[in-house]
């Protein structure tokens, strides 16, 4: 389990960096829970602060934009859109503050990767869904979960009854593991109101 931090604000995560210990900081929960949001959030705050950061998303996410984090709110930042987590360390070579959006869709190498960018001392911030579209673990955001400093849980409103929705619910026909969409395409539910996908259709 990760050890709740003492660290509040940007300015004692800026003297971390100093003293050359890094952290990482999880954002998970369902689509519609404002996961992003709170990634931006980080973002601004670390650039008002004078870190020099970076952020990165997957290049399978082009819904909004191809190169910007785009949240459902359309609220937006610069990113570098990659297909791989191994070409994270050199593209943010001189960063010190490092943001991953849809951390889901990158594959077990982001946990080594985030390993490798707290070991050099800088501040990761990822943000994804924990959960797929079956109700199951995505991708490495459980491995993720066991290395960070600090797990953010967000959580939306369900679809069709309002209760606290944990879980996201596919409207559209299932294509693969790795479906992006929007609203038209997800809601957010809660357990109770969550039907999963055939299993079988699970790839």
């Amino acid at each position: 389990m990760p050890v709740p931090s003492i660290f509040h604000d940007e300015r004692d995560c800026l003297i971390l960096a100093l003293m050359g210990r890094g952290r990482l900081i999880l954002i998970r929960g369902c689509m519609f829970s404002g996961k992003s949001e709170r990634l931006l959030d980080r973002l601004h705050a670390a650039c008002a602060a004078g870190r020099t950061t970076a952020a990165f998303k997957h290049a399978c996410d082009d819904r909004y934009a191809a190169t910007q984090i785009v949240t459902h709110n359309k609220r937006q930042a610069d990113a570098v859109a990659i297909g791989s987590a191994a070409q994270i360390p050199n593209l943010a070579a001189n960063a010190d503050w490092i943001g991953i959006d849809e951390g889901q869709f990158f594959g077990d190498e982001l946990v080594d990767v985030c390993r490798e960018l707290v070991a050099r001392g800088c501040e990761v911030v990822v943000s994804g869904l924990d959960l797929d579209s079956w109700g199951l673990p995505f991708g490495p955001m459980p491995a993720l979960a066991t290395i960070a400093d600090e797990i953010v849980q967000t959580h939306s409103r369900c679809a069709r009854c309002g209760a606290t929705a944990d879980h996201t619910q596919r409207l559209a026909p299932i294509a693969g593991l790795t479906m992006v969409g929007g609203p038209e395409s997800y809601e957010p539910r809660c357990a109770a109101c969550f039907q999963a996908p055939p299993a079988e259709l699970r790839r």
